[in-house]
């Protein structure tokens, strides 16, 4: 709901319809996307850095979709698979994934 100023004195509420950006081409990687600006927002104000499962599997399917291979390891972390293979917990694995949004953003305004 969003509350805009009326003529007259009060406001009136306006019913804003939900936006879908999911897209059939990729749900996924859109869904990454849109997520990573409410995480950032979360990670700065909360200052904790806690992720969901959700938000994981959400970062590892769009780092697989930019070419970042990960897998899960028994232990709860994951297994970054490339040039630069490493091991990270959740949510240092969401952060590579925002850093990769930050990076397709930044190359998009350029």
């Amino acid at each position: 709901m969003l509350l805009m100023r009326a003529r007259t004195p009060g406001y009136r509420r306006i019913v804003m319809p939900i936006l879908d950006t999911r897209t059939p081409a990729a749900p996924t990687t859109r869904n990454f996307e849109t997520m990573a600006d409410a995480i950032m927002y979360r990670w700065s104000t909360e200052r904790d850095v806690w992720v969901s499962n959700t938000e994981v599997e959400q970062a590892r399917v769009y780092l697989e979709r930019a070419g970042v291979v990960t897998s899960p390891l028994p232990d709860g972390r994951f297994l970054v698979e490339g040039a630069a293979a490493t091991t990270l917990e959740a949510a240092r694995l969401v952060l590579l994934g925002l850093r990769h949004v930050h990076a397709a953003r930044r190359a998009k305004i350029r």
